[in-house]
């Protein structure tokens, strides 16, 4: 079964076509108009049938209703059948993306307990137990975030970025004091609570991704695994389950 994975984020649209289990096709696109000239010419456009989208932002429109016209289409939502139970206590407010990753991280490593950092504009960690149940998870300003509130709230300080070379204690300029310090802090930040739930969970599986899951993966020292396609195999999994029930 051909299927079409929405993953709708506040800077980029990512969309893939998955074929069973396997991604045939992965396209990061920049607009909503951009996703319709797409689908228009995607090699497997006559095989789709059913399509899922995960949004963190309103669609224009016009995507809607094209996705409307030329798919079934399921729009993701606690009420949908989910590979875990949810003890989250308001579902109907839990981040789409969030509940994607979860579900991402059921297939990729079942049965386990993992721990799921999404590192994006802001940094979610999500606890999924024994691979079936999701109890909730914390969120937190990401690091482009950290980097424009100094800048907004601040008189004088500059909008600066991620620097890979900055890797000491201090700085002795202000812009290195900046860097280091936001950098520093959200490391200090993840580490943090990986290790407060490794104390609890000594078998506990630590996953990564999101756009900036390059900036911790060579910075931090635990072991953990990169998943850069985690919502897309979640999103896959419950398009799986919902089809079959209907």
């Amino acid at each position: 079964m051909f299927r079409l994975i929405f993953d709708i984020g506040n800077t980029n649209l990512k969309l893939y076509v998955f074929h069973n289990q396997k991604i045939l096709r992965k396209q990061v696109l920049t607009s909503d108009a951009e996703a319709i000239s797409f689908l228009d010419n995607i090699e497997f456009k006559s095989k789709i049938s059913f399509c899922i989208v995960s949004k963190v932002r309103e669609v224009s429109e016009e995507l809607n209703q094209y996705l409307l016209e030329n798919y079934s289409v399921f729009f993701l939502n606690s009420d949908l059948i989910l590979p875990y139970k949810i003890k989250y206590n308001t579902p109907e407010t839990l981040g789409q993306d969030r509940m994607a990753s979860v579900a991402g991280a059921s297939v990729l490593f079942p049965g386990a307990n993992a721990l799921i950092i999404d590192a994006g504009t802001a940094i979610t960690y999500d606890f999924l137990f024994n691979g079936s149940i999701y109890f909730g998870g914390t969120i937190s300003p990401g690091i482009g975030i950290r980097f424009r509130s100094l800048n907004t709230f601040t008189g004088k300080l500059p909008l600066l970025n991620i620097d890979m070379d900055k890797e000491l204690l201090f700085g002795q300029t202000t812009n290195d004091a900046i860097i280091i310090g936001v950098q520093n802090g959200i490391l200090h930040e993840v580490r943090g609570v990986i290790e407060s739930y490794q104390k609890k969970y000594k078998d506990i599986v630590v996953i990564l991704t999101g756009g900036y899951s390059f900036f911790f993966e060579k910075l931090l020292k635990n072991r953990i695994f990169a998943a850069p396609d985690l919502i897309a195999v979640g999103l896959n999994k419950i398009l799986e389950l919902n089809v079959k029930e209907n």
